[in-house]
C-alpha cells in the first residue's frame, strides 16, 4: 500500500468503454485502505456508487442530516452526487475498508434488492466469508488486467449482489405460505408453460408433495393445475394459429407436444374443433 496524508491505501481505476456502457453495469474502481487516526472524508460526493465494506474498527457515517456508527462486517454506499461524510468512531482500532465502485442503470435496482438506497444506504453483518472472498477476486481480477476482464467483473459485480441479499437463508429452509408458493408455481407456469413441464416438476419446485399441492391450487384458482397449464398452451396455440403463419406441426412442436397428431387431439377435445378448422375459420373472417 501507498502512504497518504490520512491512510495506507491502494486503488485500481478501470474506464469503461462502448461496450461496458451498453451492459448497464461496470466497474469504475476497487480499492482498501488502512486508515490513520487523522483519516476524515468528506463532505464529498461522487459521480458513481461506491460500496465500503468495513474490515475492520468502526465507522461515524453521516449523510442526510443523519449519523450512523457502522461496526466491522457493515458497509455503507456513496450514491451519485450526494453529500457524505465518514472517519473513525473509535481510534482503538485502526479502520481497515474495501471499497468497490460502478456505475450503470441496472446499479440502484440492485442496491435496492439488497434494502440499500439513499434513504438508507447502508447494511449491517454482511461481511461474510464468501463476501470476503469475493471482494478478493475484484482485486486479484484487476490487478491482473489479462486482456478486459469485463464479464469477469459484470460475474463478480452480480455475485456480490446475490451474496448480500438479506432474503437468502444461511441457516435451516423456511416453508413459504400457501398464497407465496401458488403465486411462486403461478409465476412459473405462466413463464414456461410453453415447455416440457409436468405437475411433479412444479410441486417439486415449491417443495409440497403432488396431491396436496394440486388440492391447495384447486382451492384458490378454481381449476386444477394440470388443466390450467393446458389452458395456458391452447390460448397460445390459439393465438399462433390466428395471428401468425406458423405450421400446425410447428405450433405443436413449439409448446412441447411430441407430434401434430397429439396436439390436434388436445385442441380438439379443448375447443370442439381441430386447430386446422379453426384457422380456416379464422381466414374467412378476416376477408
Amino acid at each position: 500500500m501507498q502512504e497518504y496524508t490520512q491512510e495506507f491505501a491502494e486503488n485500481l481505476y478501470f474506464t469503461p468503454d462502448e461496450t461496458d456502457l451498453s451492459l448497464g453495469l461496470w466497474l469504475m474502481r476497487t480499492g482498501r485502505n488502512i486508515a490513520k487516526p487523522n483519516y476524515n472524508a468528506g463532505p464529498r460526493t461522487l459521480g458513481h456508487y461506491s460500496m465500503h465494506f468495513i474490515r475492520a474498527g468502526s465507522v461515524l457515517f453521516q449523510y442526510d442530516d443523519q449519523t450512523i456508527r457502522l461496526e466491522k462486517g457493515d458497509v455503507f454506499c456513496l450514491f451519485p452526487h450526494l453529500s457524505y461524510h465518514y472517519r473513525p468512531a473509535d481510534f482503538a482500532v485502526p479502520l481497515e475498508m474495501t471499497w468497490v465502485g460502478f456505475a450503470g442503470s441496472q446499479a440502484a435496482g440492485l442496491l435496492s434488492l439488497v434494502g440499500i438506497h439513499p434513504g438508507v444506504p447502508y447494511a449491517t453483518s454482511v461481511l461474510s466469508t464468501e463476501v470476503e472472498l469475493t471482494l478478493q477476486h475484484f482485486w486479484s481480477a484487476g490487478a491482473l488486467r489479462t486482456g478486459k476482464p469485463r464479464l469477469k467483473f459484470l460475474s463478480l459485480l452480480y455475485q456480490l449482489f446475490d451474496q448480500l441479499d438479506p432474503r437468502k437463508d444461511n441457516h435451516a429452509p423456511q416453508r413459504d405460505t400457501q398464497k407465496e408458493w401458488i403465486r411462486k408455481s403461478l409465476d412459473y407456469m405462466n413463464t414456461h408453460y410453453s415447455e416440457n413441464i409436468d405437475v411433479n416438476h412444479i410441486a417439486k419446485l415449491v417443495g409440497i408433495h403432488r396431491t396436496y399441492f394440486s388440492k391447495v391450487f384447486t382451492e384458490h384458482l378454481g381449476i386444477t393445475p394440470l388443466k390450467y397449464l393446458l389452458k395456458l398452451k391452447m390460448n397460445k396455440a390459439m393465438q399462433l394459429l390466428k395471428e401468425t403463419p406458423l405450421t400446425v406441426t410447428e405450433i405443436a412442436l413449439s409448446l412441447s407436444y411430441s407430434d401434430t397428431a397429439s396436439f390436434s387431439r388436445s385442441f380438439s377435445l379443448y375447443f370442439g374443433n381441430p386447430p386446422t378448422h379453426y384457422r380456416k375459420q379464422t381466414s374467412t373472417s378476416k376477408k
